[in-house]
């Protein structure tokens, strides 16, 4: 009887607006929210804020059209490193899989189309660096037939 009125209650409360609103954004925002010291008002250590402004300073780095949550669990992933399932400074937290239908984003389209753009260009290259060395060649055969 007292589990399912503890079950009521739990399930009230995670259905009100106030705890809806009271989760994080991101994980750079809930990375903040578990090392943040409300008694003394700073980061629990030095390290913990230069992780933090680092996440930060590359945040403001990026294009302000992106998907503000994807880029900052990239960064966050990026600065603090991770393990398969979980990230470094939310201890037991896991971070949920990406599904196949999100890879439409923004960032895999664009680095699709820069894939597509260095192949163009690395078969220029290639081209120009066998045109020159057909040249050089030439070049070799004329100077040995000037030698003799």
């Amino acid at each position: 009887m007292e589990d399912k009125l503890v079950w009521e209650w739990l399930c009230q409360r995670w259905a009100s607006g106030a705890f809806k609103d009271d989760v994080t954004p991101n994980l750079v925002a809930f990375y903040k929210e578990k090392h943040w010291s409300r008694q003394k008002e700073k980061f629990i250590n030095a390290i913990v804020e230069h992780n933090y402004n680092l996440v930060v300073e590359k945040l403001n780095e990026k294009d302000p059209d992106e998907e503000i949550e994807e880029v900052a669990t990239s960064i966050f992933k990026d600065i603090l490193g991770y393990k398969f399932g979980y990230a470094k400074g939310l201890a037991h937290s896991v971070i949920p899989n990406r599904f196949p239908s999100m890879q439409k984003n923004k960032a895999f389209v664009c680095l699709v189309t820069e894939n597509e753009r260095n192949k163009t260009c690395a078969e220029m290259y290639k081209s120009k660096l066998d045109q020159i060395m057909g040249q050089m060649a030439a070049m070799r055969r004329n100077f040995s037939e000037y030698e003799k």
